[in-house]
């Protein structure tokens, strides 16, 4: 809370800001004027919420002070203080709904009790102001929802919209503001931009929906104001410099805003396709149902197990045919590259770690649906593919024997019981001949192999913040946590967790 202290004398306002235990009350920003006109100027941009003032002061007296402070403040809680009980005086300050009037010399706990009164009544007055903001925008999401039902209740409409404040006989344009990013700013921003709209010509209910990274708006207006709609739209985007906006179609009355909504949905899903593009409206094209093609999994199958080479490639002519229809709906295309790279994951686990970002299948869905546009996964993939290219390019000088055991080794190095016997009955091999071919081509024993594969993905899982110390010891292949932390510190000079700290993890 704020108090200002008005009075010509020093003493007295250096004697109450010494006396006085403002935090008691509450107030945690005093301020001092020398006489009513310094008050009122003090006052103007202050916003005090109580005013104690002295009644006779030079250049302008405290009635005149508080008489003109509550014209423009009616909230703020007056206490005049004066060493004259003059009936006028008394009669101003009754008046003027003063908390009190106290005698100077002042008597402290005269003073402080009427503090307590007027804190205790600012105090309240908050706490209704919030509950019936609260209120308000309940009142304002149930109309939101009831705006955007098909065949919604008339009679509920017309009730909510009264109590609101929010006609309902005007016309009515949904929008949706895409907010690119992990975290759109949630109703803070929800309000910044309604206050945008509720500046200028229009009424505005609204809705946050954190998954989308989007807010959703009905603005209604008069028919005559609808000309000024693309310059408001520029307006909110330039406040909003990383935006997307999406408007649907002008509903003529309330029924239609069913389909306005729509139709921002549809519009805004073009965003998805288009990177340097920030507003979208609503045309023939968006209407039309548009799938995915059914036969297309089965072509990349295809691919993905008889020409891999040819990934690339194919990935590449797919992304050009989406960017130029452009009007499927964003969710077919997420469904579709999470199958995608699913399949590419399970046959090439090798490629899970850093450089792509994802270290285990359940991450793929997560990951996929962060990226806000399609030339981001478009990028994903590329990359994806260039690290693949990279690891066949490493695996390529080992003959297909080892390149079998590294691939039996990436898939089930989480396996405690996995052991060089058990590696060579899957190909067929004595143990010992597989040794002695491994340890020609690699340098190392069978053993020493699947030892350093399971410590280097422990030491990747380690660097990330997703798992327990013990699970990642169970995930690896090794007995125990106690276990895997001797080994760990053997191989590599300090404790899982040591590493883990070293490297930022959690």
């Amino acid at each position: 809370m704020k108090i200002l202290i008005a009075d010509d004398e020093d003493y007295t306002r250096e004697g109450l800001m010494e006396a006085v235990d403002w935090e008691k009350y509450e107030i945690d920003q005093v301020m001092q004027a020398a006489n009513g006109a310094e008050a009122m100027r003090i006052a103007s941009w202050f916003g005090p919420d109580i005013v104690l003032t002295d009644v006779r002061m030079p250049k302008m007296d405290g009635i005149e002070f508080v008489t003109k402070l509550l014209s423009c403040n009616p909230d703020c809680r007056i206490i005049f203080m004066s060493g004259y009980m003059e009936i006028e005086y008394l009669k101003s300050a009754i008046r003027l709904a003063a908390i009190d009037y106290i005698e100077k010399p002042i008597d402290l706990p005269v003073l402080c009790r009427a503090l307590e009164r007027a804190a205790g009544e600012i105090r309240e007055k908050n706490k209704k102001e919030t509950v019936s903001k609260a209120g308000r925008e309940f009142q304002q999401q149930r109309l939101f929802n009831l705006l955007i039902t098909k065949d919604a209740d008339r009679k509920m409409l017309e009730k909510l919209a009264a109590e609101t404040d929010f006609p309902l006989n005007l016309c009515m344009t949904c929008l949706i503001l895409q907010m690119p990013g992990r975290d759109a700013g949630g109703r803070e921003q929800l309000e910044k931009a309604g206050e945008m709209i509720r500046s200028s010509f229009c009424r505005v209910i609204g809705s946050y929906h954190r998954e989308k990274h989007q807010y959703e708006f009905i603005l209604s207006y008069p028919e005559r104001e609808r000309y000024r709609l693309p310059a408001l739209y520029q307006k909110i985007l330039g406040q909003f410099p990383e935006a997307r906006l999406g408007t649907g179609m002008e509903a003529e009355n309330c029924k239609n805003v069913y389909n306005s909504y729509k139709t921002a949905g549809m519009a805004i899903n073009c965003a998805f396709f288009k990177e340097d593009k920030r507003i979208f409206q609503i045309d023939e094209e968006i209407m039309q149902r548009n799938y995915i093609e059914p036969g297309i999994y089965g072509e990349f199958l295809q691919i993905l197990s008889e020409q891999p080479q040819k990934l690339g490639e194919w990935f590449e002519g797919l992304f050009e045919k989406l960017c130029s229809y452009k009007y499927y709906h964003k969710e077919q295309i997420y469904t579709l590259m999470i199958s995608f790279l699913t399949a590419v994951y399970k046959k090439y686990p090798e490629i899970y770690g850093a450089e792509t970002g994802i270290w285990k299948e359940e991450e793929i869905q997560i990951y996929v649906r962060r990226l806000d546009f399609l030339w981001e996964i478009r990028a994903f993939i590329r990359k994806l593919l260039e690290c693949l290219k990279a690891k066949q390019e490493e695996q390529s000088g080992y003959g297909r024997i080892i390149r079998g055991v590294m691939d039996y080794v990436a898939e089930h190095y989480g396996e405690e019981d996995l052991s060089v016997v058990q590696i060579a009955e899957h190909l067929h091999f004595s143990a010992v001949y597989l040794n002695v071919l491994f340890k020609q081509e690699k340098k190392m024993t069978l053993k020493q192999y699947l030892s350093h594969y399971r410590l280097e993905r422990a030491k990747q899982m380690l660097e990330q913040d997703y798992d327990k110390i013990t699970e990642i010891a169970e995930k690896c292949g090794y007995a125990n946590a106690n276990y895997f932390a001797k080994v760990f510190r053997e191989a590599v000079g300090v404790s899982p967790a040591e590493y883990r700290k070293e490297k930022g993890g959690r």
